[in-house]
């Protein structure tokens, strides 16, 4: 990844250098999510983790990569990026209960 991303690991940022989410881009996410995906050109390397069902069980591994931002919708959810492995595409969405447990993504400045 590049120096400019790593002091500045904002989400919205680094979508759009590598082609934007879906409703951003010409292609629907794909460029972004190929290029951010581990083994991708970004060096970024998401990984498709799935998360927390409301059941309290771990689902939709291999399948989703949930990774949340520090922007809340309220003290219980907040916006989080889906890399979705279905439709090859990265999403940006809000109202992602925080029990879900997404991953986080630390970089070191």
């Amino acid at each position: 990844m590049d120096g400019a991303y790593r002091r500045k690991p904002k989400w919205r940022q680094l979508a759009k250098h590598y082609g934007g989410v879906h409703e951003d881009s010409g292609d629907g996410g794909k460029s972004a999510y190929r290029a951010l995906l581990i083994g991708g050109n970004s060096g970024f390397n998401a990984v498709l983790g799935g998360g927390r069902s409301q059941d309290g069980q771990y689902a939709r591994l291999e399948a989703h990569g949930f990774y949340w931002t520090a922007t809340e919708d309220d003290p219980g959810s907040a916006w989080f990026y889906n890399f979705g492995h279905g439709g090859l595409s990265l999403y940006r969405q809000s109202g992602g209960e925080k029990q879900r447990a997404f991953s986080v993504r630390c970089v070191r400045e």
